[in-house]
């Protein structure tokens, strides 16, 4: 049986890195922001057609959505993991934020 908790959390952050509202989000898929709600507290579980539409409007394989595992095709560099890899771990949630605000803002110029 599969655990749905760790789900919604995967799928609350990458939410939240894309800058989107559960409100945002829950209009992408069709859905209700309470649905979204549930989801990603661990209350509800979700259909595969569903899943499949939270991993497109989110940019994320489906495969992480369920596992948490990183797509070996995903475009991250061998030098961009050694940069943070370098970072000090005190400093982490600092880089985390910076590369969450970088994204957004690359995400808005897109649009």
């Amino acid at each position: 049986m599969m655990v749905i908790g760790p789900i919604g959390t995967r799928i609350r952050e990458c939410r939240e890195l894309m800058g989107y509202t559960r409100e945002q989000l829950a209009e992408m898929i069709n859905v209700s922001p309470r649905f979204v709600y549930d989801i990603e507290l661990g209350n509800k579980g979700m259909s595969v057609e569903t899943l499949s539409k939270i991993g497109q409007a989110l940019d994320v394989p489906v495969d992480y959505i369920l596992f948490g595992r990183q797509a070996e095709n995903m475009p991250i560099s061998p030098e961009t993991l050694a940069l943070i890899q370098q970072c000090p771990d005190n400093k982490m949630t600092n880089l985390n934020e910076i590369i969450k605000n970088f994204i957004q803002a690359v995400r808005k110029d897109k649009k």
